[in-house]
């Protein structure tokens, strides 16, 4: 009887085992499967008529705005009340902000692709590392699931058997072909529109009650969180703001 019983035990022993190592490695595969997509920094220049003849306009409108900086960083962009106006591409600004999250100061354009080689390369979730610990704590309060940051930078769901509203959006983000970058800091880098310098932009001095800059460009996104250094924030609630 007692044989028989500890055979038993053994033989469940040996079913948690591996149920526990086919539950790692679907996870395993599972977090391989959506960091599979590259991720490239190369503007398109696209040849048509059409663009052409934006071009053109660009360039009569820059012109009449006094602008003195390159055409070719413009594009056509409208106000709220349809008027149109030019801005610098959403390529650019995306490219310049992230090299200067990368570099930690203002960078210079004719190094934003030497410091775009150490950038992320693939779709996911992606935390600037000095971000990465205070990142993670004020996720664990907003979600129910478990995280963990690769090697890499890459957030990874490592325990999702009960999530909440966040969890499924940061899983629906996961599963997409995307990359979205965080960091926390109270500035960012811009294209100044007028003179076409990149310049550092404190937005947390100029306003303490925004929680945060967004950029988007084509499959890329990128959110910098405010450190919230004057407390007129909550971090926690912007980051559900992100999420909502």
């Amino acid at each position: 009887m007692k044989k028989k019983i500890s055979i038993g035990l053994i033989i469940l022993v040996l079913i948690s085992i591996i149920i526990v190592i086919t539950i790692k490695l679907t996870k395993t595969k599972s977090n391989e499967e959506k960091i599979s997509k590259p991720i490239d920094y190369v503007e398109e220049n696209k040849e048509s008529q059409d663009n052409k003849e934006e071009q053109e306009k660009i360039s009569q409108m820059i012109n009449n705005q006094g602008f003195k900086s390159d055409e070719n960083i413009y594009e056509i962009d409208k106000e709220y009340d349809g008027r149109e106006v030019v801005v610098v591409k959403a390529g650019i600004q995306y490219k310049v902000a992230l090299a200067g999250l990368l570099k930690r100061s203002i960078p210079e354009f004719n190094e934003i692709n030497e410091i775009l080689s150490k950038a992320p390369t693939h779709t996911g979730i992606w935390i600037e590392e000095t971000s990465r610990e205070k990142f993670l704590n004020i996720l664990k309060n907003i979600t129910n699931a478990k995280y963990e940051i690769d090697e890499n930078g890459y957030l990874i769901q490592t325990e999702n058997w009960r999530m909440n509203k966040y969890d499924k959006k940061i899983q629906k983000i996961l599963s997409e072909e995307k990359l979205v970058v965080f960091d926390i800091s109270s500035k960012t880098y811009l294209v100044d529109d007028v003179t076409g310098k990149i310049g550092e932009y404190p937005f947390e001095e100029i306003d303490p009650y925004s929680g945060y800059e967004h950029f988007e460009s084509d499959n890329k996104g990128m959110f910098i969180i405010s450190e919230n250094i004057s407390g007129k924030i909550n971090q926690e609630d912007v980051l559900k703001g992100i999420f909502e």
